[in-house]
């Protein structure tokens, strides 16, 4: 699959509620969440942005696409995404996820086939449904599950053909997978962000 042509790329924003402030602009690595997500998702024919609140990011001139219908969920998200996508397949990943890389989507993307709607990353302990590639077959079971009111991104998987990948096996480790919610997760991301950079100048 060539992903310059034949994948968009989604960036799911939320509500950042318990961060408290938005997690798209929290700083690591010297780059804000968001300029690391669209560097990695460059690749990709189009990078645009879901978000399910009324913002957007002019300094990044990326189109942003609001959810029709307030917080019901990813679900709604990804049926956005589906809708808006150049594509017939789009990339998935949330805002809030500082390891996404490029070659993970490239993986990922060799999987792709029309024998399959889905296709999600798991590693040894779960599965990680907002890093995924989803086809535009996807969009009935989303919009039904609207109209039933049922919000779980796992039932939407369950509805549909989808494949599980397994991190390991692209040779990533399970911290490619991460997501940042509170702030004491982002404080100990920044400790460790500290840490390396302290020990590459006694170096």
């Amino acid at each position: 699959m060539n992903i310059k042509t034949d994948l968009s790329a989604a960036i799911l924003v939320g509500r950042s509620t318990r961060m408290g402030r938005d997690k798209a602009l929290l700083v690591f690595n010297r780059q804000t969440f968001i300029e690391h997500l669209i560097r990695e998702l460059s690749g990709c024919r189009e990078v645009f942005i879901t978000s399910v609140i009324k913002t957007e990011y002019p300094d990044y001139g990326l189109k942003t696409v609001p959810d029709e219908i307030p917080d019901f969920g990813p679900v709604e998200g990804i049926r956005q995404a589906l809708r808006h996508a150049e594509t017939e397949n789009v990339f998935i990943c949330a805002y809030d996820m500082p390891f996404v890389r490029r070659e993970m989507i490239e993986y990922l993307a060799e999987f792709v086939c029309v024998d399959e709607d889905a296709w999600v990353f798991r590693d040894e302990e779960r599965v990680h449904p907002m890093c995924g590639i989803y086809s535009r077959r996807v969009l009935p079971a989303a919009q039904q599950m609207i109209a039933e009111d049922r919000h779980r991104l796992m039932e939407l998987l369950s509805r549909v053909r989808t494949k599980y990948v397994d991190i390991s096996a692209g040779g990533f480790g399970m911290e490619v997978l991460s997501n940042i919610n509170t702030p004491e997760e982002y404080a100990e991301l920044r400790e460790k962000e500290e840490f390396r950079i302290k020990n590459l100048r006694v170096r």
